[in-house]
């Protein structure tokens, strides 16, 4: 009997130690907050609406990334448009994602602004922004040229990167004239 209870402790212990690995996977890093939505329609490539807990749906602009248009109110249609809207829409549709907000919250359109991460990041960092950040995506395929409006400028140092290596490797609209372009085709 006393060997049981000797062993009670020890077993505790180590539920508590796995318990406590379990639920970090699913916490954010504490530098960011981050709040849970589904995708409930993809507008283009850079823009879709997001359902959010208590029921509301919100229009949501990626943060950093300016995908082409396909909307004849929003200038036309533009090379490599409807891919990237095609690629937003086969990677986020109808998913629960994450969104994270920077300094400012909203655009003079009223649309909410967010980083969209597809997976919660352990921390910040080169590989689990280039894993699990949606935005980044969009830059590292092509989909997407970088775009800044300050101050919501927190990962503009890895965008500028990702735009630097997608253009080098012409990849999606930076291979639409054939070669190494310095910006996106008009």
């Amino acid at each position: 009997m006393q060997k049981i209870f000797r062993t009670i402790p020890f077993l505790l212990l180590i539920f508590l130690v796995v318990g406590s690995c379990i639920i970090a996977e699913n916490e954010p890093p504490a530098n960011i907050d981050l709040v849970q939505v589904r995708i409930t329609r993809v507008v283009d490539g850079d823009t879709a609406y997001a359902r959010f807990a208590d029921g509301r749906e919100e229009k949501v602009r990626f943060i950093g990334v300016d995908a082409p248009e396909i909307s004849e109110s929003a200038g036309g249609l533009e090379p490599y448009g409807t891919e990237a809207a095609k690629f937003t829409r086969r990677q986020i549709d109808g998913n629960n994602i994450w969104l994270e907000f920077d300094v400012e919250e909203r655009d003079q359109y009223d649309r909410l602004l967010a980083y969209l991460w597809l997976a919660i990041p352990e921390e910040i960092n080169d590989s689990e922004i280039r894993a699990k950040m949606f935005n980044a995506h969009l830059l590292l395929e092509g989909y997407a040229s970088q775009v800044t409006f300050p101050p919501n400028t927190r990962y503009i140092e890895y965008f500028s990167q990702f735009t630097t290596e997608a253009r080098k490797a012409n990849r999606g609209l930076w291979n639409l004239s054939g070669g190494n372009n310095n910006t996106r085709p008009e």
